[in-house]
Formats: C-alpha cells, sequence, structure tokens
C-alpha cells in the first residue's frame, strides 16, 4: 500500500512539474543584468521541508559561469526523487531522476526556468525563485498547476555548517 501511494505522489509531482504556472511576466527585449558570482550566497548544503517530507539541496561555487545544483525529496525515511540543476545568465535547468536514476524527462528534455529578475537577495524565473531571508536561511517558492488550480510550495531552507 505504500508502494501504491509513493506511486501515486511522484505521479502527481511529475504531472504538476510538466504543468508549471509562470510567476510573473517579463519583458523579454529588456535585458537583465545578472552576475553568476553576485549569487555565491547560494552554494552550499541546505536542508528544509518540501512536498510533504525533506529537502536536501546542494550548490557548487561557480565555474564558467554556471553553478551547478543537487536536489532531493525524503519522505518516510525514503528519496522519492532527484533533480540535477544549473544555474547560468538564462536561468535554470533541471532534470528529474527516480530514485533508481531513471529519468522523468526524455534523454534530451529538461524543465527550464526563465531567469526574469535578478537582485541582490533573491533570483526570479517563470515559476520559481530562490531568496536569501538571512545568511543561513532561504525561501524557494514554486508555482505549479495541480489540476484546476495554481498553487505555491514553499521550502523553508536552513544552511547546514560544516
Amino acid at each position: 500500500m505504500k508502494k501504491y501511494k509513493l506511486t501515486l505522489m511522484i505521479a502527481g509531482l511529475v504531472a504538476a512539474v510538466s504543468t508549471l504556472v509562470a510567476m510573473a511576466d517579463h519583458d523579454s527585449d529588456a535585458p537583465i543584468e545578472f552576475d553568476i558570482n553576485n549569487y555565491t550566497w547560494l552554494a552550499g548544503h541546505w536542508t528544509g521541508d518540501g512536498f510533504g517530507g525533506v529537502s536536501d539541496e546542494v550548490w557548487s561555487l561557480p565555474a564558467d559561469g554556471i553553478m551547478m545544483g543537487m536536489y532531493r525529496n525524503i519522505q518516510d525515511g525514503k528519496v522519492v526523487f532527484y533533480e540535477f540543476i544549473t544555474l547560468d545568465e538564462t536561468g535554470m535547468k533541471l532534470k528529474h531522476f527516480e530514485p533508481d536514476m531513471k529519468a522523468w524527462e526524455e534523454k534530451a528534455d529538461f524543465v527550464h526556468f526563465e531567469l526574469i529578475e535578478a537582485t541582490a537577495n533573491k533570483l526570479s524565473f517563470k515559476g520559481l525563485s530562490f531568496e536569501l531571508k538571512s545568511k543561513n536561511e532561504m525561501e524557494i517558492a514554486l508555482r505549479m498547476k495541480r489540476g484546476d488550480k495554481v498553487e505555491t510550495e514553499y521550502f523553508h531552507m536552513k544552511r547546514v555548517k560544516p
């Protein structure tokens, strides 16, 4: 029964992620001032809540204009899914994986969150935002469509100290 519920939940997450909703509009003709080195505050290990379980996220320092991240969702002590993430001036790209490393998206596909605003403490993308609340606290907001409703899932993350 637990496996059945977990499968249903994963199917729901896949559907929700595949129907992400734009958080805000951006005039695509106006360039966004973005320097990846301004977002090194994201680098490190973060943990918090989200999707009814534990969210665990790790970000690297920039290399070649790109930051790399990894995410995992844990529920009842079991990994539900992973994400491999990149961040650059175009936005955030990610690919989802089952616990056995089978990709949710097709081989060449990924989810792209277009960058719409970058300030000192916040990165806003279509459907997603990362906001530094304090040196060791961050809030992630993910807007998605579930059925006929648009909902925002909030992740309250704390930096894990080495």
